[in-house]
């Protein structure tokens, strides 16, 4: 296996461990980002009725990040069949950012790309675990 393929892998275990660390029922794709016919996310991390499906990208540097058409399209099929929630994982040195999927920009090649400034704007860990917990807590009023 190359380096780069590798340290993705390597990056896509270390989410699920962090995610399954905090109370989510995780699974990892392993021919994610293959040939395959079916693209899938790199990770389905589930809790309380909520599905995440994540994409994973790591970079070394602070630029942008992209998800070929072909890839997102297949991503966002899978997101659409299963009514999970489709988020992008970038992770850069000393940071991990979660974005929607739905907010990356779409390039006139039909490309996906997350800026900068979206990256940096993204969720981090935390926050996305609590916007996950946001979607089922229950009102006051149901425990009358």
């Amino acid at each position: 296996m190359n380096y780069r393929k590798r340290r993705g892998t390597e990056e896509e275990r270390r989410i699920l461990t962090l995610l399954r660390d905090r109370g989510f029922a995780v699974i990892r794709s392993p021919a994610s980002g293959s040939k395959r016919k079916d693209p899938v996310p790199d990770i389905v991390a589930m809790k309380d009725g909520v599905i995440l499906l994540i994409e994973v990208k790591s970079r070394r540097n602070g630029k942008q990040v992209y998800v070929k058409r072909d890839q997102a399209e297949g991503i966002l099929e899978f997101a659409h069949k299963s009514g999970g929630e489709l988020f992008l994982a970038v992770k850069r040195p000393r940071e991990l950012r979660f974005l929607k999927f739905s907010e990356l920009r779409r390039t006139d090649g039909g490309n996906f790309v997350a800026t900068e400034d979206a990256i940096r704007a993204g969720l981090d860990l935390d926050a996305l675990v609590r916007y996950v917990e946001s979607k089922f807590s229950k009102p006051l009023d149901s425990f009358l």
